[in-house]
């Protein structure tokens, strides 16, 4: 059974390509909300886990919230441009 990191894993990879094209991380760290491109991977791939129901649903909060966070501390990780 996979649980919600490692799905928030594969969903940061999975959008690791466009989010490097158009850099959402200023959007998504200022709402604390995924875009509605980021939360449908989010629920394909909570589906293909074999989530469905309220446990998907639940699964799909939990994993929203967690791709949130990864995107918020790598932000913080990255050198500030300021002098």
């Amino acid at each position: 059974m996979q649980t919600a990191r490692n799905l928030a894993d594969q969903v940061v990879e999975a959008r690791r390509q466009v989010w490097d094209k158009s850099d959402p991380t200023v959007a998504i760290v200022a709402t604390e909300q995924l875009n509605p491109d980021d939360v449908t991977a989010v629920k394909r791939i909570v589906s293909a886990a074999g989530f469905s129901g309220a446990d998907g649903a639940e699964m799909i909060r939990k994993v929203k919230s967690l791709v949130v966070g990864q995107v918020e501390a790598q932000n913080d990780n990255q050198p500030s441009d300021s002098q």
